[in-house]
């Protein structure tokens, strides 16, 4: 019987497991684990004990088999200057950047033991501490593409894609090597896979994509120190051969996309993470549609079953537990014991 580590590490790089992992590569933070913890948003979002707290309570009391953080896709821009607000008061509203960076001729490009990325890795240390070697750590990182758009705004950096084209290989410059040494440093302390997101990707288009997604993300995948998963919001079937040409070892997966398609294009190259939905299934729906739906996904050949996105906060904690259940009923029984 595989520890959940090597199950995990095994499924994302291609290798043969005993059972498809149950996890989450995307935001695991819910309200009703924000309870159990006593570890809330937005606290949770930029301090290490918190976070730690929270992102093991996905793992302990809602059953995914491995540990995931953080919770946004700030702690970068933040580190770097950017104006973020935590939306302070409300404990289930992600943190949203109110403003980029004012002078975009010099960026400067953080360590990454600074501001909320250190946070972030003392946090990982926490959760190694408290969950052992057997369990996976997962951190997120945003990816160049929506650092970019964050420190530029997303409205300008989509109009400058095709306007003015200088400026924003400019900012990638700096951003994917943000991304790359934010990856190292987790790493290096701890974290089995990394989830570099890019959800602005999706906005622009398979040609724009090309040119200002593909180099950038290749970048910092060659430099990573550990297996890297690549996401990407919405219907990404028109990148898929793009998202493959970037070196991830799996690519987590939206559930707008089949993942018997997904596989067909992705032949074998790597593996292929989701993609429950995570409002109309997991948020909205009862335990036995959860279920319904994970048999389907599982019966397409997926290797890690996911949420397609980001959980809503509002996500039962019945709906999560009920996805590691149905993997155990379709393999006959043979889940993960822990």
């Amino acid at each position: 019987m595989s520890d959940l580590r090597s199950r995990l590490l095994g499924a994302v790089t291609s290798r043969a497991v005993d059972v498809p992992p149950v996890a989450s590569f995307t935001q695991t933070a819910t309200v009703e684990l924000m309870a159990s913890s006593k570890a809330y948003w937005p606290k949770a979002h930029r301090e290490a004990k918190p976070m730690s707290l929270l992102a093991v309570a996905g793992h302990t009391i809602a059953g995914l088999e491995a540990v995931r953080l953080p919770f946004s896709l700030t702690s970068e821009v933040a580190t770097m200057g950017c104006t973020v607000d935590y939306h302070d008061g409300s404990i289930d509203v992600a943190p949203t950047v109110q403003r980029g960076l004012a002078d975009l001729r010099s960026i400067r490009i953080p360590e990454p033991h600074e501001g909320v990325m250190g946070e972030v890795i003392e946090a990982v240390r926490m959760c190694r501490d408290s969950v052992g070697e057997e369990v996976p750590i997962i951190a997120g990182v945003t990816g160049p593409f929506t650092i970019a758009g964050h420190i530029r705004g997303i409205n300008e950096i989509l109009l400058d894609v095709v306007q003015n084209k200088e400026l924003v290989q400019r900012i990638l410059e700096s951003a994917w090597q943000v991304s790359a040494s934010f990856s190292r440093a987790l790493a290096d302390n701890g974290v089995d896979v990394l989830v570099i997101v890019e959800p602005t990707a999706s906005l622009i288009g398979p040609r724009y994509f090309k040119d200002f997604v593909l180099p950038y993300l290749r970048r910092s995948i060659r430099t990573a120190r550990s297996p890297v998963v690549l996401h990407i919001c919405g219907n990404s079937m028109p990148l898929l051969e793009m998202m493959v040409e970037t070196g991830a070892s799996c690519l987590s997966l939206d559930q707008k996309v089949s993942i018997a398609k997904a596989k067909e294009v992705v032949r074998g190259r790597c593996s292929v993470s989701g993609n429950v939905d995570p409002v109309a299934v997991l948020q909205m729906s009862s335990p036995e549609v959860v279920a319904e739906e994970c048999m389907k996904i599982l019966s397409e050949g997926v290797d890690v079953l996911a949420p397609g996105c980001g959980l809503s906060p509002s996500t039962p904690l019945g709906n999560l537990r009920s996805m590691v259940r149905a993997r155990d009923l379709f393999c006959g029984g043979l889940g993960a014991r822990h």
